[in-house]
Protein backbone atom coordinates (compact mmCIF):
# COMPACT_ATOMS: atom_id res chain seq x y z
CA UNK A 1 0.00 0.00 0.00
CA UNK A 2 1.03 3.57 -1.01
CA UNK A 3 2.88 5.38 1.88
CA UNK A 4 -0.11 8.30 1.73
CA UNK A 5 -2.67 5.96 2.29
CA UNK A 6 -0.89 4.61 6.33
CA UNK A 7 -1.73 5.34 9.13
CA UNK A 8 0.86 8.27 10.89
CA UNK A 9 2.66 6.09 13.75
CA UNK A 10 4.83 9.07 15.18
CA UNK A 11 4.46 6.54 18.20
CA UNK A 12 6.60 3.89 16.18
CA UNK A 13 8.93 6.56 15.35
CA UNK A 14 9.55 7.94 18.95
CA UNK A 15 10.17 3.99 20.87
CA UNK A 16 12.63 4.03 17.57
CA UNK A 17 14.81 6.96 19.06
CA UNK A 18 16.06 5.66 21.68
CA UNK A 19 17.91 3.01 19.70
CA UNK A 20 20.32 5.53 18.39
CA UNK A 21 22.04 6.16 21.70
CA UNK A 22 23.75 2.19 21.40
CA UNK A 23 25.68 3.04 18.12
CA UNK A 24 29.28 4.17 18.59
CA UNK A 25 29.25 6.21 15.68
CA UNK A 26 26.01 8.39 14.29
CA UNK A 27 25.79 10.22 10.59
CA UNK A 28 21.58 11.49 10.49
CA UNK A 29 20.38 13.43 7.72
CA UNK A 30 17.33 15.49 7.33
CA UNK A 31 15.89 18.83 5.56
CA UNK A 32 17.78 22.13 5.88
CA UNK A 33 14.91 23.69 8.23
CA UNK A 34 14.57 24.44 12.21
CA UNK A 35 12.96 21.73 13.25
CA UNK A 36 15.71 19.32 12.02
CA UNK A 37 18.48 21.80 13.38
CA UNK A 38 17.09 21.49 16.86
CA UNK A 39 16.19 17.80 16.45
CA UNK A 40 20.12 16.82 15.85
CA UNK A 41 20.92 19.34 18.63
CA UNK A 42 19.26 17.36 21.08
CA UNK A 43 20.20 14.14 19.49
CA UNK A 44 23.78 15.02 19.75
CA UNK A 45 23.24 16.54 23.46
CA UNK A 46 22.60 12.79 24.55
CA UNK A 47 24.70 10.75 22.51
CA UNK A 48 27.92 9.42 23.52
CA UNK A 49 30.20 8.86 20.06
CA UNK A 50 31.22 10.66 17.24
CA UNK A 51 28.06 12.21 15.54
CA UNK A 52 27.93 14.06 12.12
CA UNK A 53 25.14 16.01 10.09
CA UNK A 54 24.21 15.87 6.75
CA UNK A 55 21.58 17.50 4.42
CA UNK A 56 22.37 15.34 1.29
CA UNK A 57 24.35 12.45 1.52
CA UNK A 58 23.60 9.07 2.61
CA UNK A 59 23.30 8.22 6.61
CA UNK A 60 22.25 5.79 9.34
CA UNK A 61 19.43 7.81 10.33
CA UNK A 62 17.94 10.13 7.98
CA UNK A 63 14.40 12.00 8.32
CA UNK A 64 12.39 12.89 4.96
CA UNK A 65 9.82 15.45 4.43
CA UNK A 66 8.07 14.42 1.43
CA UNK A 67 4.36 15.61 -0.02
CA UNK A 68 2.73 12.89 2.07
CA UNK A 69 4.60 14.00 5.43
CA UNK A 70 7.03 13.18 7.02
CA UNK A 71 9.37 9.92 7.66
CA UNK A 72 12.17 8.58 9.39
CA UNK A 73 14.51 5.77 8.32
CA UNK A 74 16.20 4.09 11.33
CA UNK A 75 17.35 0.55 11.63
CA UNK A 76 15.98 -0.80 8.37
CA UNK A 77 12.65 0.73 8.97
CA UNK A 78 10.91 3.32 7.54
CA UNK A 79 8.31 5.18 9.71
CA UNK A 80 5.82 7.24 8.52
CA UNK A 81 5.53 9.92 11.24
CA UNK A 82 2.70 12.25 9.59
CA UNK A 83 2.68 15.60 9.59
CA UNK A 84 4.26 16.09 12.30
CA UNK A 85 7.47 17.76 13.55
CA UNK A 86 10.60 16.06 13.65
CA UNK A 87 11.52 17.58 17.55
CA UNK A 88 7.86 16.38 19.23
CA UNK A 89 9.30 12.34 18.52
CA UNK A 90 12.08 13.33 21.36
CA UNK A 91 11.54 12.67 24.96
CA UNK A 92 9.80 15.71 26.78
CA UNK A 93 12.00 16.72 29.51
CA UNK A 94 12.40 20.44 31.47
CA UNK A 95 16.30 20.73 30.52
CA UNK A 96 15.13 20.35 26.53
CA UNK A 97 11.12 22.29 26.58
CA UNK A 98 12.14 25.47 25.14
CA UNK A 99 13.83 24.12 21.82
CA UNK A 100 11.53 21.30 21.45
CA UNK A 101 8.60 24.19 21.56
CA UNK A 102 10.51 26.43 19.23
CA UNK A 103 11.58 23.03 17.05
CA UNK A 104 7.51 22.26 16.43
CA UNK A 105 6.42 25.83 16.40
CA UNK A 106 8.82 26.25 13.25
CA UNK A 107 7.42 23.61 11.45
CA UNK A 108 4.02 24.40 11.57
CA UNK A 109 4.36 28.03 10.46
CA UNK A 110 7.12 27.25 7.71
CA UNK A 111 4.71 24.18 6.58
CA UNK A 112 1.45 25.95 7.02
CA UNK A 113 0.35 23.18 8.82
CA UNK A 114 -2.27 22.86 12.02
CA UNK A 115 -0.82 20.59 14.96
CA UNK A 116 -1.07 17.35 14.63
CA UNK A 117 -2.89 14.88 17.10
CA UNK A 118 0.45 13.23 18.14
CA UNK A 119 1.86 17.36 19.07
CA UNK A 120 -1.45 18.53 20.53
CA UNK A 121 -1.36 15.55 22.61
CA UNK A 122 2.37 16.41 23.48
CA UNK A 123 1.26 20.13 24.16
CA UNK A 124 -1.03 19.18 26.45
CA UNK A 125 1.72 16.99 28.49
CA UNK A 126 3.71 19.74 28.18
CA UNK A 127 1.32 21.48 31.30
CA UNK A 128 2.95 19.32 33.78
CA UNK A 129 6.31 20.95 32.66
CA UNK A 130 4.76 24.59 33.12
CA UNK A 131 3.13 24.78 29.92
CA UNK A 132 0.26 27.20 29.89
CA UNK A 133 -2.76 27.40 27.55
CA UNK A 134 -5.15 29.98 26.74
CA UNK A 135 -7.57 31.23 23.94
CA UNK A 136 -6.48 34.30 22.36
CA UNK A 137 -5.53 36.18 19.33
CA UNK A 138 -2.69 34.73 17.10
CA UNK A 139 -0.36 37.72 17.47
CA UNK A 140 3.22 37.38 19.09
CA UNK A 141 4.45 38.09 22.72
CA UNK A 142 1.27 39.71 23.61
CA UNK A 143 2.10 39.28 27.00
CA UNK A 144 5.30 40.89 27.40
CA UNK A 145 5.61 43.77 24.54
CA UNK A 146 2.76 46.43 23.70
CA UNK A 147 0.15 46.15 21.87
CA UNK A 148 1.06 48.02 18.30
CA UNK A 149 4.02 46.15 18.57
CA UNK A 150 2.46 42.74 19.09
CA UNK A 151 0.67 42.92 15.78
CA UNK A 152 3.19 44.91 13.90
CA UNK A 153 5.74 42.19 14.92
CA UNK A 154 2.87 39.51 13.14
CA UNK A 155 4.09 37.37 10.31
CA UNK A 156 1.75 34.54 10.60
CA UNK A 157 -0.79 35.93 9.90
CA UNK A 158 0.57 38.24 7.60
CA UNK A 159 -1.84 41.40 8.55
CA UNK A 160 -1.85 44.10 5.08
CA UNK A 161 -1.52 47.85 6.32
CA UNK A 162 -0.01 46.38 9.78
CA UNK A 163 2.41 43.56 9.96
CA UNK A 164 5.81 45.68 9.46
CA UNK A 165 4.55 49.40 9.92
CA UNK A 166 4.52 50.66 13.40
CA UNK A 167 2.61 53.81 12.75
CA UNK A 168 -0.48 51.93 11.98
CA UNK A 169 -0.33 49.59 14.08
CA UNK A 170 -0.57 52.26 16.93
CA UNK A 171 -3.27 54.24 15.17
CA UNK A 172 -5.77 51.25 15.11
CA UNK A 173 -4.87 50.75 19.24
CA UNK A 174 -5.74 54.32 19.26
CA UNK A 175 -9.10 53.85 17.47
CA UNK A 176 -9.28 50.96 19.82
CA UNK A 177 -9.07 53.04 22.80
CA UNK A 178 -6.03 52.08 23.76
CA UNK A 179 -2.23 53.61 23.67
CA UNK A 180 1.42 52.92 23.07
CA UNK A 181 1.53 51.13 26.78
CA UNK A 182 -1.42 48.95 26.06
CA UNK A 183 -1.13 45.39 26.37
CA UNK A 184 -3.82 43.06 24.85
CA UNK A 185 -4.82 41.94 28.35
CA UNK A 186 -6.05 45.18 29.46
CA UNK A 187 -8.93 45.57 26.37
CA UNK A 188 -12.37 44.69 27.54
CA UNK A 189 -14.52 42.41 25.63
CA UNK A 190 -15.87 45.20 23.75
CA UNK A 191 -11.96 46.63 22.35
CA UNK A 192 -11.28 43.03 21.75
CA UNK A 193 -14.16 42.57 19.87
CA UNK A 194 -13.56 45.42 17.51
CA UNK A 195 -9.72 44.97 17.29
CA UNK A 196 -10.33 41.30 15.62
CA UNK A 197 -13.06 42.60 13.13
CA UNK A 198 -10.60 45.35 12.49
CA UNK A 199 -8.59 42.88 11.85
CA UNK A 200 -10.75 40.19 9.97
CA UNK A 201 -11.38 43.24 7.50
CA UNK A 202 -7.59 43.50 6.75
CA UNK A 203 -7.10 39.89 6.37
CA UNK A 204 -10.13 39.42 3.83
CA UNK A 205 -7.99 40.82 1.68
CA UNK A 206 -5.87 37.87 1.33
CA UNK A 207 -7.99 35.16 2.15
CA UNK A 208 -11.76 35.97 2.00
CA UNK A 209 -12.71 32.67 3.92
CA UNK A 210 -10.81 33.80 6.78
CA UNK A 211 -12.96 34.38 10.14
CA UNK A 212 -12.53 34.77 13.79
CA UNK A 213 -11.86 31.10 15.20
CA UNK A 214 -8.41 31.28 12.28
CA UNK A 215 -7.53 34.45 14.57
CA UNK A 216 -8.70 33.57 17.80
CA UNK A 217 -7.22 30.32 18.73
CA UNK A 218 -5.33 27.59 21.41
CA UNK A 219 -2.52 29.54 22.36
CA UNK A 220 0.68 28.15 24.50
CA UNK A 221 3.03 29.94 27.23
CA UNK A 222 5.91 28.60 29.28
CA UNK A 223 7.15 31.40 31.28
CA UNK A 224 7.91 33.98 29.23
CA UNK A 225 8.17 32.52 25.91
CA UNK A 226 5.90 32.71 23.50
CA UNK A 227 4.86 29.30 21.49
CA UNK A 228 4.73 31.24 18.50
CA UNK A 229 6.74 33.35 18.62
CA UNK A 230 9.69 30.86 19.35
CA UNK A 231 9.24 29.48 16.50
CA UNK A 232 9.43 32.47 13.99
CA UNK A 233 12.87 33.11 16.14
CA UNK A 234 14.13 29.80 14.80
CA UNK A 235 13.26 30.62 11.89
CA UNK A 236 14.65 33.86 11.92
CA UNK A 237 17.98 32.74 13.65
CA UNK A 238 18.94 29.74 11.02
CA UNK A 239 18.69 32.66 8.44
CA UNK A 240 20.82 34.90 10.38
CA UNK A 241 23.12 32.21 11.97
CA UNK A 242 23.02 29.24 9.98
CA UNK A 243 22.85 25.75 11.11
CA UNK A 244 25.70 25.60 13.66
CA UNK A 245 24.27 29.00 15.28
CA UNK A 246 21.02 27.48 16.03
CA UNK A 247 22.54 24.27 16.00
CA UNK A 248 24.42 25.72 19.12
CA UNK A 249 21.55 27.88 20.82
CA UNK A 250 19.11 24.37 20.98
CA UNK A 251 21.78 23.15 23.47
CA UNK A 252 21.69 26.27 25.48
CA UNK A 253 17.99 27.25 25.73
CA UNK A 254 18.71 30.25 28.19
CA UNK A 255 20.39 32.10 25.35
CA UNK A 256 16.80 31.95 23.52
CA UNK A 257 16.13 34.84 25.85
CA UNK A 258 18.55 37.38 24.69
CA UNK A 259 18.04 35.83 21.15
CA UNK A 260 14.13 36.90 21.39
CA UNK A 261 15.59 40.18 22.25
CA UNK A 262 17.54 40.57 19.15
CA UNK A 263 14.66 39.32 16.84
CA UNK A 264 12.49 41.98 18.29
CA UNK A 265 15.04 44.63 17.48
CA UNK A 266 15.10 43.52 14.02
CA UNK A 267 11.49 43.96 13.64
CA UNK A 268 11.53 47.07 15.62
CA UNK A 269 12.42 49.22 12.92
CA UNK A 270 9.57 47.94 10.80
CA UNK A 271 9.65 46.63 7.12
CA UNK A 272 8.15 46.80 4.07
CA UNK A 273 7.98 43.90 1.08
CA UNK A 274 8.45 44.64 -2.89
CA UNK A 275 7.72 41.28 -4.50
CA UNK A 276 8.91 41.33 -8.05
CA UNK A 277 8.54 37.87 -9.67
CA UNK A 278 11.02 36.38 -11.63
CA UNK A 279 10.76 32.62 -13.98
CA UNK A 280 12.46 31.10 -11.48
CA UNK A 281 12.74 32.91 -8.54
CA UNK A 282 11.19 35.46 -5.87
CA UNK A 283 12.98 38.44 -4.80
CA UNK A 284 12.11 40.38 -2.24
CA UNK A 285 13.20 43.79 -1.34
CA UNK A 286 12.92 44.37 2.27
CA UNK A 287 14.85 45.14 5.16
CA UNK A 288 13.14 41.96 6.71
CA UNK A 289 16.64 40.14 6.47
CA UNK A 290 15.46 36.46 6.37
CA UNK A 291 14.36 34.29 3.27
CA UNK A 292 12.25 32.35 4.99
CA UNK A 293 10.49 34.46 6.98
CA UNK A 294 9.49 36.24 3.82
CA UNK A 295 8.44 33.21 2.48
CA UNK A 296 5.96 32.39 5.23
CA UNK A 297 4.62 35.87 3.97
CA UNK A 298 4.46 35.32 0.39
CA UNK A 299 2.88 31.50 1.32
CA UNK A 300 0.31 33.96 2.59
CA UNK A 301 -0.28 36.01 -0.45
CA UNK A 302 -0.71 32.86 -2.53
CA UNK A 303 2.78 32.92 -3.90
CA UNK A 304 4.75 29.33 -3.84
CA UNK A 305 6.48 27.22 -5.57
CA UNK A 306 9.88 29.00 -6.04
CA UNK A 307 12.99 29.79 -3.92
CA UNK A 308 12.90 33.39 -2.40
CA UNK A 309 15.57 35.72 -2.91
CA UNK A 310 15.77 38.81 -0.42
CA UNK A 311 17.46 41.95 -1.44
CA UNK A 312 18.42 43.86 1.36
CA UNK A 313 19.90 46.89 -0.25
CA UNK A 314 23.80 45.34 0.10
CA UNK A 315 23.19 41.42 -1.00
CA UNK A 316 21.18 39.58 -2.65
CA UNK A 317 21.03 36.11 -0.53
CA UNK A 318 18.55 33.11 -0.15
CA UNK A 319 18.43 29.96 1.87
CA UNK A 320 19.49 26.23 2.12
CA UNK A 321 16.16 25.86 2.66
CA UNK A 322 15.00 25.70 -0.78
CA UNK A 323 17.55 23.59 -2.26
CA UNK A 324 14.90 21.40 -2.87
CA UNK A 325 13.14 24.17 -5.44
CA UNK A 326 16.37 24.50 -7.68
CA UNK A 327 20.42 24.26 -7.25
CA UNK A 328 21.31 27.88 -5.84
CA UNK A 329 25.06 29.30 -6.44
CA UNK A 330 26.82 28.07 -3.01
CA UNK A 331 27.93 32.04 -2.94
CA UNK A 332 24.45 33.34 -2.78
CA UNK A 333 22.99 31.05 0.10
CA UNK A 334 22.60 32.58 3.72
Amino acid sequence: MENFLRDPAPEEASRLIPSIYSRRSLCIRGPFDPDFAIFSSLISKYFKGEIGVSFSSSCDVTLEKRDTGSFLMLNGNEVYVGFSSFTSLLPLTIDDLVPMLAGISSDLILYRRRPSPWEENLLTKAQDLGVTEEKSLKIPGYREIPLFLSLSYSLDPYIPEISGNRENSLKLVKDIGGNEFTKLGELDESQLNTLVFRLISLLVKLNPKIDRDELVVKRYFFHSYDFLELGLVSIYLLDKLGYPGLFDLALNPSLFGASLELYRESLSHGFSLDVVEEKNRYLVNTSLGSPMLAHVILRQLGKKGKPVYVNDGNRVFTSRFFGNMEEVDSKDKA
